[in-house]
């Protein structure tokens, strides 16, 4: 019965995401020197040393091909997987590590079929709201006695590792985590006499003064997907007003969703931010097309190499009531296809120690889920632009856990678009939203 309820499971999780997918549907395998994506997945060597923290097993004994799926896009991500396998190979000699990069809506699809068709990778990447959905449909594997054994489980914090766990099992491990905040292009500000705002009145006013002064751009960008993206970047909005997920229908609720429906409407924010991801709309600030854009310290590698002439700054997302932000990350996991679980256990445990989960979020804008990551990095205490992250960092609030989070939040993305297109008003799109994530969450 468990094995029918895991396949039902898998194939509703894979409808909702082919309904709302907007990403090529190709994968491309990361090559360990470049950042260029080719059509088989990596294996090449590398004479750097890896590190023997995390490593639970005999580095001596190993064998074979590790399969490893993520869809981490920016160049910082990819160069950080890559190096993570190529260490690993290089301490493993005979071991090939197979490293695959996957449009995110891709590799969820790839995920859920996998879950049917047992055709899975060793280890696996998955958003850490999403991880109870995979661990009930059997995707990932019970790693509990691995993590109960390595000496630097104590390090992990509370927060990220529930979200890994279900019971008092464990099923994968936190890799870096992530909240929103408001980027804002100095220069412009300034020429219009505008103060970076703090509450979502300065933000109103702050939006019509930019328009009124640069007509042909747009004041402010986010991202409005009919994905977890969309819903990812509402959230702030939504708590800041006092209410919670609990009742989509609060008054709260209706309040942040009209906010945003006034902002397309007086061309503050550009109608097509309904089919713009988050990287999109980084690419439209770096343009110049936006003014301030909603987006998480990912895209801080990724502006200064791309946009090294920009004048930018970060400050906390404006807030109504209180200020807010959303815990985001990923986590990865051993997954029930990897036959050799020692193996997949230490390279896991090897790639989310302390000072390579420190470093490949040092390096990406990202935090470390750790406790002992300050002792690899200073930069969250050092630089000012990660600093504002670190304090909205406090006012984070996860998403879920919940095995049918995916579910639920396509419901919020989907009410964002009905209401952005105008398909519905914010009071009638909310109140059905509650009724239909009512029937979801029981």
């Amino acid at each position: 019965m468990k094995r029918v309820l895991s396949i039902v499971l898998a194939l509703m999780l894979c409808l909702s995401v082919l309904a709302g997918c907007t990403s090529s549907t190709s994968t491309s395998s990361v090559a360990s020197e470049s950042t260029e994506s080719s059509s088989k997945p990596s294996s090449e060597d590398s004479s750097e040393p890896a590190s023997s923290e995390g490593e639970s097993t005999s580095a001596s004994n190993f064998s074979g091909t590790l399969d490893v799926w993520h869809y981490f896009s920016s160049n910082a991500e990819v160069n950080g997987m890559a190096k993570i396998g190529k260490e690993f190979m290089a301490a493993n000699p005979d071991v090939t590590v197979s490293i695959t990069q996957f449009p995110r809506e891709e590799l969820i699809k790839q995920y859920t079929m996998g879950a049917v068709s047992s055709d899975l990778p060793d280890i696996g990447m998955m958003d850490n709201p999403e991880m109870p959905a995979y661990i009930e449909m059997g995707i990932c594997a019970d790693v509990t006695e691995y993590f109960n054994a390595w000496e630097e489980s104590q390090y992990f914090y509370e927060g990220p590792l529930n979200s890994c766990k279900s019971g008092d099992k464990v099923y994968g491990l936190p890799h870096n985590s992530n909240c929103l905040e408001l980027f804002y292009d100095v220069d412009a500000l300034e020429e219009a006499g505008v103060t970076p705002p703090t509450t979502w009145d300065e933000l109103t006013a702050a939006c019509a003064t930019l328009k009124e002064k640069f007509p042909d751009k747009y004041p402010l960008a986010l991202s409005a997907i009919n994905n977890e993206e969309g819903t990812f970047q509402f959230m702030p909005f939504l708590l800041s007003t006092g209410a919670t997920i609990d009742d989509l229908a609060s008054e709260g609720a209706i309040k942040a969703i009209t906010l945003w429906k006034d902002y397309v409407d007086n061309g503050y924010i550009p109608k097509d931010v309904i089919s713009w991801g988050q990287g999109d709309v980084n690419t439209q600030f770096m343009s110049g097309n936006v003014i301030m854009q909603v987006n998480g310290p990912w895209n801080i590698s990724t502006l200064n190499a791309d946009a090294p002439d920009k004048n930018w700054n970060v400050c906390l997302l404006p807030k109504d009531k209180e200020y807010a932000s959303v815990l985001g990350g990923e986590n990865f996991a051993v997954t029930t296809g990897c036959e050799n679980l020692d193996l997949g256990w230490a390279f896991l445990s090897t790639q989310c120690s302390g000072k390579n989960t420190a470093e490949f979020c040092a390096a990406v804008g990202k935090f470390c889920p750790r406790s002992d990551g300050n002792e690899y990095s200073d930069v969250w205490s050092t630089d000012p632009i990660l600093g504002v992250f670190n304090e909205g960092m406090q006012y984070a609030m996860p998403r879920g856990p919940h095995p049918k989070w995916n579910e639920f939040s396509g419901v919020i993305s989907g009410t964002i678009q009905e209401v952005l297109t105008g398909a519905k008003e914010p009071a009638q799109a909310m109140q059905d939203a509650q009724a239909k994530a009512a029937q979801i969450m029981g």
